[in-house]
């Protein structure tokens, strides 16, 4: 790849810490927040979530509304990640030959102006009863976001370690997790609580405009300038994509790194997809009932990402506490499945939750840790497929089981096919420790 198409992968931002006492005030779990750059963008990235999750939970009753089949509403999530499945080893090649603060200027404004035009359409169907809303609409708008989201990921993935440099990329990654988690207890709180008051079509609403946050915060990075390559054709994306494919395939443990990622996402993340599903048909709750769900999962990450902060800064034993931690998610997952008390299903989420962040945030370091700054967005790439593009197909894969199950077995076919999900995760985890030991070194 063309020298000046790395530039930007040198992290000549560490110049952007704070040069007083003030640093001193941020401890090893938050010593990413020093840094001046990756402060904005957190500030940003957190208001914004906040408004995504506020969508999340208002979009799950409106799916359900529209449709009672769970193969259906797997598929609403398959759309956004199909193009993350097609197209996201391109999404990758973009990132290390494009400016990736501009990258993400496009596809965030791409966010706002689709959930202003789905909240459009839910308000004319509520304000002046206009029948034509269909699930194709949700499906749509929905497969756009994935378009976007296909060059946002790695993008923005890459963008961290020039944000804040290879010693600081631990708590970076760390708070990412946090700050996503805090806003999965705030917005779904938040959500829960106005959904009667503004609806659906004001969730939306309030989601495109906290779009705005993070295009300010983009804006208002202060970043060396950056040199384009010499050549950004067709032909060059599809090279360095080539390149990035083998450099991974002579990489045993990057290798194990991405199916440990991969697995989870299709067998165990698309609990969150049918949450809505495990609230109204297994546990009886309305939507405040689904809004505490997704609160109890944000608590048990949030937990997870303050210790994940600290841990995986200081831990040299980051492969271990890796497969610990996926076999506890897996049993974590078949515990909520079989659960049919309330309480207990939050505490299983909660114990979900903790496990998710514990895995992606310590699969992400161990991948930027291990690979070449040359490569760096194209590997990430291939994380972001795993744990961006694959949990609505696994949403698929699931939907259909519960439905044969149902149709075969009777009730409870969505509780099994979930449990069979997590008992997958753990017994893989067990296999990568029999067969990749190397995973269990690395530090």
């Amino acid at each position: 790849m063309h020298d000046q198409a790395v530039k930007q992968s040198k992290s000549p931002q560490v110049s952007e810490v704070e040069d007083d006492a003030g640093q001193d005030h941020f401890g090893g779990t938050f010593r990413a927040l020093r840094h001046h750059n990756y402060r904005l963008i957190w500030i940003g990235f957190f208001l914004s979530n906040i408004g995504t999750w506020m969508q999340t939970v208002a979009q799950g009753w409106l799916v359900r509304d529209l449709t009672a089949s769970t193969a259906l509403i797997g598929f609403v999530s398959f759309a956004s990640s199909f193009p993350q499945v097609a197209f996201s080893l391109f999404g990758g090649a973009s990132a290390d030959m494009f400016n990736r603060r501009k990258l993400l200027i496009g596809t965030q404004t791409v966010h706002l102006f689709n959930a202003a035009a789905l909240g459009a359409l839910v308000l004319a169907r509520d304000w002046i009863k206009w029948e034509g809303l269909s699930l194709w609409h949700v499906i749509a708008f929905t497969f756009a976001s994935g378009v976007s989201s296909t060059l946002a990921t790695p993008a923005f993935q890459a963008l961290t370690l020039d944000l804040v440099g290879r010693e600081d990329l631990p708590s970076a990654v760390a708070m990412n997790s946090a700050q996503f988690n805090l806003s999965r207890i705030i917005g779904p709180t938040i959500g829960g609580l106005l959904f009667g008051v503004i609806g659906i079509a004001g969730c939306y609403f309030l989601n495109s405009a906290s779009f705005l946050a993070v295009i300010a915060a983009l804006w208002m990075l202060r970043l060396p300038p950056w040199s384009a390559p010499e050549d950004r054709n067709a032909r060059e994306m599809w090279r360095q994509t080539i390149a990035g494919i083998r450099y991974v395939r002579k990489r045993p443990r990057v290798q194990a790194l991405l199916g440990i990622a991969t697995v989870m996402s299709v067998c165990g993340l698309p609990y969150l997809i049918f949450l809505p599903v495990f609230a109204r048909d297994v546990l009886n709750q309305e939507a405040r009932g689904l809004a505490q769900m997704w609160a109890a999962t944000g608590a048990g990450a949030l937990m997870s990402a303050l210790l994940m902060a600290y841990n995986l800064s200081n831990s040299r034993r980051r492969g271990r506490l890796l497969l610990i931690a996926n076999i506890f998610f897996g049993l974590a997952v078949v515990a909520f499945g079989v659960s049919r008390n309330f309480a207990l299903s939050c505490l299983c989420l909660a114990l979900v939750g903790g496990g998710m962040v514990s895995v992606t945030t310590t699969v992400n370091t161990l991948l930027q840790t291990l690979v070449r700054d040359q490569m760096r967005g194209r590997v990430m790439s291939m994380y972001a497929l795993a744990f961006v593009g694959l949990p609505p197909v696994g949403g698929l894969l699931i939907g259909v089981l519960a439905d044969l199950i149902g149709w075969r077995w009777g009730h409870h076919g969505m509780q099994w096919a979930m449990a069979a999900g997590g008992a997958i995760i753990a017994l893989f985890a067990v296999g990568v420790m029999a067969l990749v030991p190397r995973v269990k070194e690395l530090e």
